[in-house]
């Protein structure tokens, strides 16, 4: 992994993490910004190079991170697919299908890694529940919920916050929202800041998943039932507890024992990064691929619809 050429494109407040993460595991050859005091500020910081543009910066690098705006994905994935560098583009995937079915069909014929960082994947809790071999759960309820930052205003709640939650429900179901109904406000921009979801899932699965950038309190939280158990994983205490039927006694809940699972403390980017340079390396399987991807993104689709559709009543 130290070998490989890597930079990154976009250097905003999630990209400079990117750039940091590659200065640690591979060789970092730059970084590209459309902000040239941006660029400059953080090529200083990690003592690598600021390129003047995407295709010197393509030129002289194997796989990339692309951590611009997500308008631009489609434009930027398509330039480095072509020049036939590995790509992780950061969530959302794109603006819409028809993008992101063209990048996954370009990543194919030039044989390349295209992985989408949908980083809730690498979290312990969510690889430790996809390895416990519970089948797939009845119900899901999730909440996320942010205090306001002036960033990612170029998409909605749904795009920013809840696509994680969207995600961890298609990955751990296994299976395809089949009714989807939504609401949601336009708090404080012109997009919806807050949302709530209820989806039917093609397995009969249900999920209600809750999402806002307006609160005080931070929130990041995911409960999962089975038809013997249920999984509580609060991803701001990295904690993850199971709780058993028929067995045990949780106070004042007979025949019910908490397991309190210990989950490793990780940098959830840094483990994102290497799964993503393994991959490029055919060490392993990519994490997220473009389908993946791209079937998350439908879903966050279909949600904006349902919430454009309550909006304009």
């Amino acid at each position: 992994m130290k070998n490989l050429k890597t930079a990154v494109i976009g250097v905003g407040h999630l990209g400079r993490f990117h750039a940091q993460k590659y200065a640690n595991v591979s060789d970092l050859q730059g970084i590209y910004d459309a902000n040239p005091d941006r660029a400059a500020e953080v090529a200083r910081e990690l003592g690598c190079r600021a390129f003047a543009s995407i295709p010197e910066l393509l030129a002289s690098v194997e796989a990339i991170s692309i951590a611009t705006p997500t308008s631009t994905h489609h434009e930027v994935a398509e330039e480095a697919l072509r020049a036939g560098v590995h790509c992780l583009v950061e969530k959302p995937f794109t603006l819409d299908i028809p993008e992101a079915d063209a990048l996954i069909a370009l990543a194919q014929e030039r044989q390349l890694v295209l992985a989408v960082g949908h980083i809730k994947r690498v979290h312990p809790a969510i690889r430790y529940l996809r390895q416990a071999g519970y089948g797939a759960p009845r119900y899901l309820e999730a909440e996320r919920l942010a205090p306001f930052k002036a960033r990612s205003l170029d998409i909605d709640v749904i795009m920013d916050l809840m696509i994680h939650d969207l995600d961890l429900t298609l990955l751990l179901t296994g299976a395809e929202p089949v009714d989807v109904r939504a609401v949601g406000v336009a708090a404080v921009t012109d997009k919806a800041d807050m949302a709530n979801a209820w989806i039917t899932l093609s397995n009969g699965t249900v999920a209600n998943l809750a999402a806002s950038r307006v609160v005080r309190e931070p929130a990041r939280r995911l409960r999962i039932f089975w038809q013997d158990r249920y999984a509580s994983v609060d991803f701001i205490q990295n904690t993850l507890h199971i709780y058993h039927r028929g067995e045990g006694a949780v106070p004042g809940i007979p025949g019910v024992r908490d397991e309190a699972v210990n989950l490793a403390k990780t940098d959830a980017l840094a483990a994102e990064i290497e799964d993503f340079l393994g991959a490029v390396l055919r060490q392993s399987p990519v994490f997220c691929d473009g389908m993946a991807g791209r079937r998350v993104l439908a879903a966050a689709l279909q949600v904006r619809k349902a919430v454009d559709g309550f909006l304009s009543r």
